[in-house]
């Protein structure tokens, strides 16, 4: 009956999990296959039913939501349906369930204790057969236990995956800085020298104008020079590897709950190579963290001396095809294409990215 409330998952998946822990009110009706109920009996329990559902769903809706109120009519429902046909201590086990996960521990641990207690002062005060009484109360401290050990679980999660996030903003923030810094460093003073520069030659076009072309033609030069130093602190600051993207891709899926695998080693690469094949291995596994509901994803390397191929497969939900492409995918296909190579993507119990290249394995990274 555990639920992810932790996970950054859609609404719609929660919704089915909510959905599938209903599962567990068909043992109300084992009762009824002994001693067939009469009509007091069903209304008895759709009003119950009527009541349950609304604080199940309540209670599921976010995790700072799991008050104790709903707890409380959970466990109301199973004494108010006792005096019915039906196994009604199903509803005493959902009582506990959400006495598990409320935080912290110790008021979870209390809520159990408090259950349990009044579960068996209610069986005492309206003679509840003994063997029933005992197996539902079994139930509910070993669901009660385990759904508080797996809340601890999600919650340790969800704070490393906050600690995550924000070192991903601190490292973001100091790269800006650098950018900053470097920009700076590159452009202030070549900026000053074209615009001194600029002025002397317009003052001199008429007066001396040999003088004049020769300022215009520093500051082009100038200009010229500011554009390749830029260009190279572009490059160095996209710089990147395969190795590297699939290090960040293992790690970005870890996050997501999909597991990686790849497949075959990756071969020697020509360093412009490798970072454009790195880039399109960051577009891929970000669409499968996106968009793909998956929980496995493999890389899969090939290379026979003339073709180097590059499959990045999930087992997801998702459905992007070529006609639904957004700019990331279609980007993907541009640095591919450049390469001289192609890109085909397909969906079949899954998505697959299979990317086709030109390789000259006795050359690559000389």
């Amino acid at each position: 009956m555990e639920d992810d409330v932790y996970s950054d998952d859609s609404q719609a998946r929660r919704w089915r999990w909510r959905a599938f822990n209903l599962v567990y009110l068909l043992f109300y009706f084992t009762e009824w296959f002994l001693i067939p109920p009469d009509v007091v009996d069903v209304v008895a329990f759709v009003v119950g039913m009527a009541v349950f559902l609304p604080v199940f769903f309540s209670a599921f809706e976010r995790y700072e939501a799991r008050f104790i109120w709903h707890v409380a009519a959970l466990e109301l429902i199973a004494f108010a349906l006792s005096p019915f046909s039906g196994a009604q201590g199903v509803f005493h086990i959902y009582a506990c369930v959400q006495a598990g996960y409320q935080r912290p521990a110790r008021r979870a641990f209390m809520l159990l204790g408090v259950l349990t207690a009044s579960y068996i002062v209610f069986a005492f005060l309206f003679d509840l057969a003994w063997w029933v009484v005992a197996f539902t109360l079994f139930l509910g401290v070993v669901t009660g236990f385990s759904c508080s050990v797996g809340a601890a679980g999600l919650e340790r999660s969800r704070a490393m995956r906050r600690a995550r996030v924000l070192e991903q903003q601190r490292a973001a923030l100091a790269e800006r800085e650098r950018i900053a810094h470097d920009l700076h460093d590159l452009l202030g003073q070549t900026l000053t020298t074209v615009a001194l520069k600029s002025e002397v030659a317009h003052r001199l076009i008429r007066r001396d104008p040999a003088r004049a072309s020769v300022e215009t033609a520093e500051v082009a030069a100038a200009a010229r020079n500011a554009l390749a130093e830029i260009r190279a602190a572009v490059y160095d600051m996209t710089a990147t590897t395969v190795e590297q993207e699939i290090e960040r891709a293992a790690s970005a899926l870890e996050a997501a709950g999909v597991s990686l695998t790849v497949s075959n080693a990756i071969p020697p690469l020509d360093p412009m190579v490798s970072k454009a094949l790195g880039l399109t291995i960051r577009e891929a596994t970000t669409n499968i963290v996106r968009h793909a509901n998956a929980s496995e994803a493999t890389i899969t390397f090939r290379h026979d001396g003339e073709t180097l191929e590059v499959t990045v497969r999930d087992n997801g939900s998702g459905s992007i095809t070529d006609s639904e492409e957004g700019a990331g995918l279609a980007g993907l296909r541009k640095r591919v294409t450049a390469l001289g190579g192609r890109t085909a993507i397909r969906v079949r119990a899954g998505t697959e990215v299979h990317i086709s290249l030109p390789f000259d394995y006795r050359g690559a990274g000389a």
